[in-house]
């Protein structure tokens, strides 16, 4: 901790400041050709024994294998580590960073654990090098997060279990996700949504914008990796993004009906009770009128209004003529509801299969 603090004291030469020590570490106990460390400038001397001061009198680094770990501690000002390097563990477990954080170009080459640790603010790790897996379990990311590659492709392997994003969608272009790649209990950002103000309105567009090329990115890699339920979450928050940008006009409207009435494509439950509702209301109106004749039963009523609910199929298909008689000679307002009951009887099944498919990972 005292190394990383003394590190950021210079805000121009902090980085080779970190590096250079780290530099000292590795030649002091392994021969390495990265050339990361390479074009590591060393301390100097006067520099190199101040920053050993910070370690315990009887350290030996030539044999210590130090792993840095840093705990429960509240980081209150930026942190630069541009082109740091890693040459050990590095684990900041449940900290605190109330600035941003820059790992731009960072090289990672053991393990780097953040779990449990709280961004408030931009988090980049932009083009940095992980050796090993990344572990970001149940890490608060509330800003930006950035771990775009712009060299060709780039593969990681990263574990975000549990983690939650506050309000924006990590950026992960350039990036191949590895098939161990771990997302289970993710907390993804709530859709913004439009208000009045012109300002603010257009502030909202671009981060939505911002979220469906994330969430498109993520989608792709999630299916190339064979994490569908990952990828079904993607589709469905991408649709609900372009919904909420959609300008106002019919496809709007169309848009945010297909996410209310099945949660854009991905619910079962809603169309079902949006069926059993439309049933239930027809099937009530029918059998008050009904009580009034003695040649309709609650049983004729169920079998038509039951029958105008199933495509293709007539509820006259159940009922006795002479009952057909009686329920042709019902009021006009009835035969109205089950023709809507039977018009929108398709769509709302049709839904259902749609969600049933990608539940159940049928393909036709």
């Amino acid at each position: 901790m005292k190394l990383i603090l003394w590190a950021h004291e210079d805000s121009v030469r902090g980085t080779e400041r970190w590096n250079g020590f780290i530099k000292y570490l590795v030649e002091e106990r392994l021969d390495t050709d990265s050339a990361a460390f390479k074009s590591a400038l060393p301390l100097s001397g006067e520099a190199l024994e101040h920053a050993k001061n910070f370690f315990p009198n009887n350290a030996d680094f030539k044999k210590d294998q130090l792993v840095i770990t840093i705990e429960n501690h509240i980081f209150s000002e930026e942190l630069n580590f541009n082109g740091a390097i890693f040459a050990q563990p590095i684990s900041f477990t449940n900290c605190r960073f109330k600035r941003s954080v820059n790992f731009y170009k960072a090289n990672f080459e053991r393990a780097a654990r953040f779990s449990g640790s709280k961004f408030l603010e931009t988090v980049d790790f932009g083009n940095a090098q992980f050796r090993v897996a990344a572990l970001f379990e149940r890490v608060t990311f509330c800003g930006k997060i950035i771990f775009y590659w712009s060299e060709n492709e780039s593969n990681l392997l990263a574990n975000f279990r549990k983690a939650i994003f506050k309000k924006m969608t990590p950026v992960f272009h350039g990036r191949n996700f590895h098939p161990a790649w771990d997302f289970h209990g993710v907390t993804w950002p709530k859709i913004p949504k439009r208000n009045g103000d012109k300002k603010t309105q257009d502030t909202i567009e671009d981060t939505l914008l911002y979220h469906i090329t994330s969430y498109e990115y993520i989608c792709t890699q999630a299916e190339n990796i064979g994490q569908l339920e990952l990828r079904k979450e993607m589709i469905r928050r991408e649709l609900a993004c372009r919904a909420e940008l959609a300008e106002p006009s019919f496809e709007r409207y169309l848009r945010k009906a297909y996410g209310w009435i099945c949660d854009h494509g991905t619910s079962i439950g809603r169309p079902a009770l949006a069926l059993l509702c439309i049933w239930g209301f027809t099937f009530a109106a029918w059998r008050g009128w009904a009580a009034q004749e003695a040649a309709v039963t609650t049983w004729d009523v169920l079998y038509h209004t039951g029958g105008r609910m199933v495509p293709f199929v007539g509820g006259h298909a159940y009922v006795e003529e002479h009952t057909l008689k009686a329920l042709r000679a019902a009021p006009h307002v009835l035969h109205f509801l089950s023709a809507m009951a039977a018009i929108l009887s398709p769509f709302l099944l049709f839904l259902m299969a749609l969600a049933l498919r990608l539940k159940f990972r049928m393909s036709v």
